[in-house]
């Protein structure tokens, strides 16, 4: 097979889709590799080093002229919509549930490319290919928001009884993937915590299962969805002891926006002290924090009320190779079962890859995404020769 390996032209996107140890393995499998040039070195793999490892370096057209199966990490620009054919397979963080209007995703789709999500494969209840960036999204936003804290409020953020230092505090809201590394980190550092959950004994469990002992400085806000007014409620009672807000909770289907907008609203934003730090470690724009804008520089804050908003989309890039390792180690195997199996043939026989599939033939065939845009839904096994 001809698999291709694109450069990502996201502002600060440093990651990759193939190291170059990775080529070489497909290489000895008597595959062909492309791989744009420059593509890895802001993770700092050279063209060299993939030439070395059996590559053809080779410019963008010549990869989309010659190459099946197409990788790449962020979800496709629109100045890229275009590049892809129903000729092609791409396999990327796709993102189409998220802030990408349905204009633009008819737009990207309608070539009729094959499109697998990474977010999207599944197996047995878990999201390989996203949870080692979920982890290091946590660990990288609560770096972030405690460098924030510490330069513009001037607070030193861990508590050291040595020095009587009280630490700052902190609201977490959701404890999945993101929330517990965010979570592990703040436990870590002694600091105050607030936390928003729908599961309190889940939290507890977890935080004995990372082996902590349930702190006297913490305190669970659980969320019900049946009546989430109570929980905003409570949260407009603390936003003023607040250093830190870090959402780490994606709104589901149980929670449409009609019949709850927010759940941290403007006003609520401007009840915290000035230099206080907000973040979304979502991207998920204006979706449970009113004022939190995703962005695409890693550098970039917004002061709105006084307040420090940080919500970099793609925080992972800040450390490119450690983050390139651990995102290729989980989809190799998922892109040597395509170039060995078949894309159809291995699609029809792994159901983990197989519900990673967005997009064929212009169709949405992942349901969550179709229903949330108001596409209809197709399923992929329909679809495929």
């Amino acid at each position: 097979m001809k698999i291709g390996v694109l450069k990502e032209i996201k502002p600060d996107e440093n990651r990759v889709a193939l190291t170059p140890h990775q080529v070489e393995t497909l290489s000895l499998q008597k595959h062909e590799v492309y791989v744009e040039s420059s593509a890895g070195v802001h993770s700092n793999y050279t063209d060299e080093f993939y030439q070395a490892s059996g590559a053809i370096i080779a410019s963008k057209q010549t990869l989309l002229n010659e190459c099946e199966l197409l990788l790449k990490i962020k979800c496709p620009l629109a100045s890229e919509f275009k590049d892809y054919t129903q000729q092609h397979t791409l396999l990327t963080y796709l993102h189409f549930d998220e802030n990408i209007s349905p204009h633009h995703i008819q737009a990207l789709t309608q070539s009729g490319f094959l499109g697998i999500a990474y977010e999207w494969v599944e197996n047995k209840g878990r999201y390989p290919l996203l949870e080692p960036m979920s982890k290091i999204t946590g660990y990288l936003y609560y770096q972030r928001a405690k460098e924030l804290c510490t330069k513009h409020k001037g607070i030193l953020c861990p508590r050291f009884d040595n020095l009587n230092n009280p630490g700052a505090t902190i609201l977490i809201i959701g404890i999945g993937t993101i929330g517990t590394q965010v979570l592990k980190s703040a436990l870590t550092d002694n600091i105050n915590i607030f936390i928003v959950d729908k599961h309190p004994d889940r939290v507890k469990n977890k935080i004995t299962s990372m082996g902590f002992a349930l702190p006297p400085h913490l305190q669970i806000i659980p969320f019900n969805t049946e009546s989430p007014d109570s929980t905003r409620l409570e949260l407009h009672k603390i936003m003023h002891r607040l250093d830190i807000v870090i959402n780490c909770a994606v709104r589901r289907a149980d929670l449409p926006k009609d019949t709850f907008d927010y759940l941290i609203d403007r006003s609520m934003i401007q009840k915290m002290v000035k230099n206080s730090v907000v973040c979304d470690a979502t991207a998920c724009d204006k979706d449970f924090i009113e004022t939190c804008v995703s962005s695409e520089q890693l550098d970039s804050i917004e002061v709105i009320d006084g307040v420090v908003h940080y919500n970099t989309d793609h925080i992972p890039s800040l450390t490119g190779q450690s983050s390139t390792e651990k995102l290729t180690d989980a989809t190799f195997p998922y892109i040597s079962l395509m170039a060995n199996e078949g894309i159809y043939s291995a699609i029809k026989n792994n159901e983990a890859l197989q519900k990673g599939v967005s997009c064929f033939q212009g169709k949405l065939t992942h349901a969550y995404t179709a229903h949330k845009k108001g596409f209809e839904h197709y399923n992929i096994l329909d679809l495929l020769p």
